[in-house]
């Protein structure tokens, strides 16, 4: 049985402001609530990979060598800049729907969102924290059954997947004040710029088991 203690844990983890979050939140201003969702099913399929590497050992090596470390929180560091700079870059169409949207923008629109929520979650070496110092914490003793471990990582992804639910409504709600020019630029530069910061930070976090 999953306890009361965990699930207020995992709560406070995701709940806190992040990579993942702010890429969240950044797909759904620009592109709307569709865009947020399909951002939270690509950040799913990056905890889901969390837990099998965990499971194949993989986890641990992230947490135990400093060139695995370094690559992953670089190249996690990168993708942050990446968006950062093409948030900016296309500031005066953000959050911006145009009336016409060409054949093949939806489709695009969405591989692109899923591919943002993947990556930032992928590519997040603390994500193997999460999976080799907090879910063994709450495994029976003894180590637990793999059912104890697969019941706790379904648990941890389904928290991580209602919280972001909420937060792509009301940022959805927000976005209509994008329809003022001057907002959505000016909602462009606060988001590109908290990503850069954000892939900064990623850049110059500290090695494995930190």
């Amino acid at each position: 049985m999953v306890s009361g203690v965990f699930i207020a844990t995992v709560f406070v983890m995701v709940a806190a402001p992040g990579p993942s979050f702010m890429v969240l939140v950044n797909e759904t201003l620009r592109f709307g609530r569709v865009a947020g969702l399909v951002t939270i099913l690509g950040s799913s399929t990056g905890l889901l990979m969390w837990a099998a590497t965990s499971t194949l050992g993989l986890a641990a090596l992230m947490q135990t060598s400093e060139v695995v470390f370094t690559a992953f929180k670089l190249a996690g560091a990168a993708y942050l800049c990446y968006l950062a700079v093409m948030t900016v870059r296309n500031r005066r169409n953000f959050g911006h729907q145009p009336a016409e949207v060409p054949e093949g923008y939806g489709a695009a629109t969405l591989w692109r969102s899923y591919r943002s929520g993947l990556v930032t979650s992928a590519a997040n070496p603390k994500m193997a924290t999460v999976y080799l110092a907090l879910i063994p914490q709450f495994l029976p003793p003894g180590g637990g059954s793999p059912a104890d471990v697969v019941t706790l990582t379904a648990v941890q992804i389904m928290i991580s997947a209602a919280w972001y639910a909420v937060v792509v409504t009301l940022v959805g709600l927000v976005r209509r004040l994008l329809a003022r020019p001057a907002v959505r630029v000016g909602l462009a530069w606060v988001s590109g710029a908290i990503l850069l910061v954000l892939g900064l930070r990623t850049a110059v976090m500290t090695g494995p088991m930190a």
